[in-house]
């Protein structure tokens, strides 16, 4: 890549300024090691922890200088840039996630200093960066190694211009929440008498949505009749009542508030409400979770936990706590979105087939549990340039 065509990439970089708009020297961390200069995007926030836990652990002696947000215009971007590189005299560049420092790409190599970019997610955006196609292929091939976390963005990024041999699909940089226990004893005998039955859980479900989740269940049973539904209402106080309408509609309910247990013929087992999550979990290979259709979801709710434990996961279009988790999930094809009730009815009948939902509850493990997996593939690279400057 010519100077001249790099530097017609460029972007604002913005640096810690004096008064007079002059830039100041960043503060590098002191020490020997090599410096990793390290931007990150909004939309990666949550993975810079997990990120650089993992480069320090691999290289302690590395130091790390994390730049501030970009914002401005393009008038002063290059020099800004240059200064950077100047008084930084960096080892390396990374960058987390979708937005793209152009004029610190185009300094970069420059200077001959390698830039690797990993969680980006591109499967929503227009992937133009403000650039034409041509330049935005320019300043792809100008990467050392681009990591994706999902399929799309992988089928993206080649699109956009990225070579393919430096485009590797990592999966998302994802938190390790351990997920809630139970005792063993208990889901050995629940799941003997299970027998063999297709299970589903409606978890922290609100008023509002009881009669989706029941309607859901009916389409279930259709397909499979022996079909049972653990029902968690959000309101611990929605048992006895709940109990008393599915009872009054013909189908023969259990409620663990009164110690009963899921016998041959119960269509519905109504949980203590949000407690014993973890035995229910592990007991239902399919989770829907409460509040997503009717857009009152709630942050009790944490998707990673019945993904860790093996279930699958459906939710509606209306999530809005733990949001990422869900981006990760989805991106991944590791959950089910569904935009009515209908389609809840419809997904739950499909997924009585074990086949149908195994594929997806895998993606979730994966998602929900790979975390340190992920961060070590993409600090490999970067390691790996560090190292190699250094022999």
């Amino acid at each position: 890549m010519s100077r001249a065509g790099l530097g017609r990439l460029g972007l604002w970089l913005q640096l810690r300024s004096s008064p007079s708009g002059a830039i100041s020297r960043p503060d590098a961390p002191e020490g020997d090691g090599p410096l990793l200069l390290l931007y990150v995007a909004a939309d990666a926030v949550s993975a810079s922890a997990p990120v650089v836990k993992q480069l320090q652990a691999s290289r302690p002696d590395l130091r790390i200088l994390q730049l501030p947000a970009l914002r401005g215009d393009n008038k002063t971007n290059m020099r800004a840039a240059r200064a950077l590189m100047s008084q930084t005299r960096p080892d390396a560049i990374l960058l987390l996630g979708y937005q793209m420092p152009t004029a610190l790409v185009v300094t970069a190599k420059q200077n001959d200093v390698p830039v690797f970019l990993a969680e980006a997610r591109l499967q929503n955006k227009t992937g133009t960066w403000g650039l034409r196609s041509s330049a935005r292929r320019t300043l792809l091939r100008a990467l050392d190694a681009i990591m994706v976390p999902d399929e799309a963005s992988q089928n993206m990024i080649i699109r956009m211009g990225a070579d393919p041999g430096r485009v590797e699909l990592t999966g998302p940089v994802a938190e390790i929440k351990d997920p809630p226990g139970c005792t063993e004893a208990e889901r050995n005998g629940f799941a003997q008498l299970l027998s063999g039955r297709h299970a589903w859980l409606a978890a922290d479900i609100p008023e509002s949505e009881e009669q989706i989740v029941l309607a859901a269940h009916r389409a279930a049973m259709r397909q499979s009749h022996r079909a049972l539904l653990f029902l968690a209402p959000r309101d611990p106080g929605r048992i006895d009542p709940l109990a008393e309408m599915l009872e009054a509609q013909g189908l023969i309910v259990s409620r663990r508030s009164l110690d009963e247990e899921p016998v041959e013929e119960s269509h519905v087992m109504i949980t203590d409400g949000p407690t014993e999550m973890g035995l229910w979990y592990r007991l239902a290979p399919v989770t829907y979770a409460g509040g997503t259709l009717s857009g009152c979801d709630t942050a009790d709710f944490h998707p990673f936990e019945p993904a860790a434990l093996g279930s699958a996961i459906v939710h509606g279009p209306n999530v809005t706590q733990n949001i990422t988790q869900w981006q990760q999930l989805d991106g991944a094809n590791a959950a089910r979105v569904v935009a009515n009730a209908g389609e809840l009815a419809a997904t739950m009948a499909e997924f009585t087939q074990p086949d149908v939902i195994a594929h997806i509850a895998s993606n979730a493990w994966t998602v929900s549990t790979g975390g340190a997996e992920v961060t070590q593939r993409i600090a490999a690279p970067v390691l790996a340039a560090l190292s190699k400057d250094r022999a």
